[in-house]
């Protein structure tokens, strides 16, 4: 099999890119780390991608690395300042050797072998199943009690993770055994999702401290069916800007399931959602009548203006294009949407409430409650 992907490369290397991906595990010195290594070959050009993270610390550090004579070197390089360096060798079975060198002058030795993720299996959503590390990282998670809050006469039990700055929340001991059963593992998922997020927010520029990403979960609807909740996070993990957004969950608490905005509310029989259809239609949907009446609605309540100079004040909430795809979140009151802005607008992102009564003759019909 190794032959057929290596002559495939030599046929089309000219149009794409020949990728080798190791995912390891061993050790520097006594400290356990795991690595993935990406080794890209274009023609004769080749380049590789590192990052690695301690099992004791699962926070990522991207490395800088080079390819030259068969040895694999590997830096962090904030600021410019390499702070440790990898000289590694790679021999057989995919199995790397070397040394880790530090600024202070101390050197280990390195070995590092292919992962068996047979020892790391974990049942995650694809976009972070994808990551194969992220199946290590779940393994050695360790979520504790920290407070006990009460809403709506109900009680949330909210955890934080040892390694970093995640907290989340569960349903408490006067939610039926039924709803915890059905729920309690949704919102765990929730929680590893954004300590997964959380651990792998790094930086060539210094190195994590598992605080990149600044989260808010706010409470803003229960009753005996529905749960609903938003997250808000502001984030850096390197790159040119920082950047921040939020996202309403509506969760059913008989059976599970998380609404999205269209499974709520539908301007059109044509209502459809992104896991239900292609996204030809699902754009279509919402360019042609989603935001044209959302943006109706608003405008009963709010009555905007367009700015007289787009320049000066960018934050035009008369242009449909801004009602596309808004955030939303559902309260006690009625439904919050936020429009999405480019990035220099982006403080324009502000939420407006509207009240059920107005939403409630364009409620999905398959939506089981009321608004």
């Amino acid at each position: 099999m190794k032959k057929i992907v290596f002559i495939l490369c030599l046929l089309y290397s000219t149009i794409v890119f020949c990728q080798d991906t190791y995912y390891l595990e061993g050790s520097i010195a006594k400290s356990k780390i795991f690595m993935k290594i990406e080794v890209y070959k274009d023609g004769k050009e080749t380049s590789l991608n590192a990052v690695y993270f301690y099992q004791n610390s699962l926070k990522d550090i991207p490395l800088e690395a080079a390819l030259k004579n068969d040895t694999y070197t590997f830096f962090f390089k904030p600021n410019n300042v390499i702070t440790e360096k990898f000289y590694l060798k790679k021999s057989t079975n995919n199995r790397f050797e070397g040394s880790w060198y530090n600024t202070a002058g101390k050197q280990f030795p390195v070995q590092l072998q292919p992962i068996d993720f047979s020892n790391y299996k974990f049942k995650l959503d694809r976009y972070y199943a994808d990551e194969k590390l992220n199946l290590v990282k779940c393994k050695f998670l360790e979520f504790k009690k920290q407070k006990t809050t009460i809403y709506n006469n109900k009680e949330f039990i909210w955890y934080s993770e040892k390694h970093c700055d995640s907290d989340f929340f569960r349903l408490g001991s006067n939610f039926s055994e039924k709803n915890k059963a059905v729920i309690n593992p949704i919102l765990e998922n929730i929680h590893i999702q954004t300590t997964l997020a959380q651990l792998n927010c790094s930086s060539s520029f210094e190195y994590s401290e598992g605080k990149g990403i600044e989260g808010r979960t706010t409470i803003n609807f229960l009753n005996t069916n529905l749960l609903g909740f938003e997250m808000f996070s502001s984030y850096y993990c390197g790159g040119a800007h920082p950047d921040f957004g939020g996202s309403g969950y509506l969760i059913d608490l008989n059976n599970g399931k998380d609404y999205e905005i269209d499974d709520i509310i539908a301007f059109d029989k044509s209502v459809t959602t992104e896991e239900q259809s292609n996204f030809d239609n699902y754009s279509k949907y919402r360019s042609t009548y989603f935001a044209p009446k959302l943006l109706a609605v608003l405008n009963s309540e709010f009555h905007f203006e367009k700015p007289k100079n787009d320049d000066d004040d960018p934050c035009d909430y008369t242009n449909e294009e801004y009602w596309d795809f808004p955030s939303w979140s559902y309260t006690e009151k009625g439904i919050e949407f936020t429009p999405i802005f480019y990035r220099a607008a982006r403080s324009c992102e502000e939420s407006f409430l509207v009240p059920f009564e107005k939403l409630k003759k364009y409620k999905n019909p398959k939506f089981p409650y009321s608004l």
